[in-house]
């Protein structure tokens, strides 16, 4: 059970997609069929968060609740989301107010910063959930899929009906739970030839309603129509599982070497790189709301100082164990 270089690939794709979403206009995105790749980028990190996941309990042959739970687990799990944040957090409270804005310790926490503050708190719930999700998964993977599939559509339907402030709409990782199912079910299926059609079949009904939505306007009885996630719902994840899939499939047999590493160090350095995005962007718009006049700028600023974050933390954390090791 080795792991696939192929897949920090993907993600170094979907980190410069976030990048893309922040910096060009709504009009650019339609324009260049951004809801088909751009507009992807978090389905894609969360399906590939549900089957790098999937496979580490399989490598590991942790099968009851006992095993998933154990708190040095979970602790280990949300040390490695929160030491990066934390950080953030600090920092945007030193800027906050040379800029005017607010920001505090639980300016992130509550998802208040936009340009993906939601997700900090999306990734702490999974480590909580998506244990129970696994194990449900080894006992019926399809029914775990239909329930999760079930209950992401039941809370779009009751957030549109109860009307849900969206700054607490966009924090629940509910929204996003068919999109984690499909990765876990996808790590039991991935050898299934009678799985594929039924991935093929989903992404091409998720394509034919992108289009309405993206292009002709058409409005859901979804929380999300009323949101900037517009058409992110589970009526559309089966989509993105197939991007995941084509990019598993082919991308290893691209010969172009350098690219491939390339975007491979990107995947695996795409948190820390998210997160200075977040910041970046959060800066920014005081000034401008959309930068795709400068772009170049944006890529190569959020890529630098997130790829200098990760090996920052890299140092820190290598730093660390060695003097817990001599002491």
């Amino acid at each position: 059970m080795v792991y696939n270089r192929t897949i920090d690939v993907i993600k170094g794709l979907a980190i410069l997609f976030v990048i893309l979403i922040h910096s060009l206009t709504n009009q650019t995105v339609l324009a260049i069929g951004g809801p088909f790749y751009i507009l992807q980028a978090v389905p894609l990190f969360l399906i590939i968060a549900g089957f790098n996941n999937t496979m580490s309990y399989e490598r590991h042959h942790s099968e009851t609740l006992i095993d998933l739970y154990q708190p040095i687990l979970l602790f280990k799990k949300l040390n490695r989301i929160l030491l990066p944040a934390v950080l953030a957090y600090l920092c945007q409270m030193a800027i906050g107010s040379f800029i005017g804005k607010e920001a505090s310790i639980f300016f992130y926490l509550l998802g208040r910063g936009g340009f993906g503050g939601f997700f900090i708190s999306i990734m702490i719930q999974l480590i909580f959930f998506l244990p129970f999700l696994y194990y449900l998964a080894r006992r019926n993977h399809h029914l775990m899929l239909l329930i999760s599939f079930l209950v992401n559509l039941g809370f779009e339907l009751a957030s549109d009906s109860l009307d849900l402030p969206p700054f607490l709409y966009r924090l629940f990782f509910f929204r996003y739970l068919f999109a984690i199912a499909l990765g876990i079910w996808f790590y039991f299926v991935q050898e299934d030839k009678k799985a594929l059609p039924i991935i093929r079949i989903g992404a091409l009904l998720s394509i034919v309603y992108l289009i309405f939505v993206h292009y002709f306007d058409y409005n859901g009885p979804f929380y999300s129509f009323d949101t900037a996630w517009k058409g992110q719902d589970p009526l559309t994840f089966f989509y993105p599982l197939f991007l995941f899939y084509l990019g598993l499939t082919y991308l290893p047999k691209l010969r172009w070497n350098r690219l491939y590493e390339g975007l491979a160090r990107l995947g695996k350095q795409s948190y820390h790189i998210f997160i200075v995005q977040m910041v970046y962007f959060w800066v920014i718009a005081s000034y401008i709301d959309k930068t795709q006049s400068v772009l170049i700028i944006d890529l190569a600023s959020c890529l630098i100082i997130g790829s200098a974050y990760y090996h920052l933390e890299g140092y820190y954390l290598r730093h660390k164990k060695r003097n817990i090791k001599f002491h």
